[in-house]
Formats: C-alpha cells, structure tokens, sequence
C-alpha cells in the first residue's frame, strides 16, 4: 500500500512539474502576452459583435448590449477572465447567444494583453 502511494504521489510531482516546464516555455520572454496578437484575436472574435470603448458604433446592428472590451478591465481584473477564456464562455446578448471560442492558453494570454491596452486607453481618456 505504502509503495503505491509512493508511485502516486511521484507521478504527481513529476507531472506538475513537467506541467510548470511546460508553462513556462510556452510564456518565456512573455510577461503578459503579445499585444498584436491579442489584437488580432479580438479583431477575429470579439470585435464581431463588441466595441472596443464605450459609445463605439456597434458592428452588429443585431446586438446591442455587448459590452465594450475596454469596460471589462474597468470593472474587474482582467485575469478573472483567464477561467472563463479557457472553458468557453456562455454569455447571452440580446436573446442571442455568444459564439463558443476554444482560447489557448497563449491565446488567453494575448487577448488579455490587448484587453489590458484598451482599458488602460479608456482610462486615461476618462482621466483616471
């Protein structure tokens, strides 16, 4: 019994830490995400039916309560999206359902970057 717990318990420690290895190869050199990137991501997926700041014209004319990407970072921290990225958001605008997106991890990364430009400009052209 002591023997199994023993292969268990070194597994796991093994497979973390090939895990954090892993991690952390996929972000050396990348503190935050690439802001391009994340741009691009946005400009693919987000900006579909969101604006970058508030009072932005909407690209969908057929959504008109999504909110704008700068405002999520104006009202909670941005990596509390981390989960919610990763698993796929279920959110509902206007009776109509949110596209399901599959981020990884280096996606979220970069989608939160751009996020993070666009509140830190919104906050500065509201004076904060």
């Amino acid at each position: 019994m002591q023997k199994t717990s023993l292969v268990i318990l070194v597994t796991g420690v093994v497979a973390a830490g090939m895990w954090g290895i892993g991690d952390y190869m996929a972000h050396k050199g990348e503190v935050y995400g690439d802001v391009e990137r994340g741009q691009s991501i946005a400009e693919q997926t987000c900006l579909q039916c969101h604006t970058k700041f508030e009072g932005d014209p909407l690209p969908d004319p057929n959504v008109t309560s999504a909110p704008a990407l700068a405002s999520f970072g104006q009202r909670w921290p941005l990596e509390n999206l981390e989960e919610a990225l990763a698993e796929g958001i279920t959110v509902s605008h206007d009776n109509m359902t949110m596209p399901e997106f599959s981020f990884t991890p280096e996606n979220i990364a970069d989608l939160l970057s751009y996020m993070e430009t666009l509140t830190r400009e919104a906050n500065a052209n509201n004076g904060q």
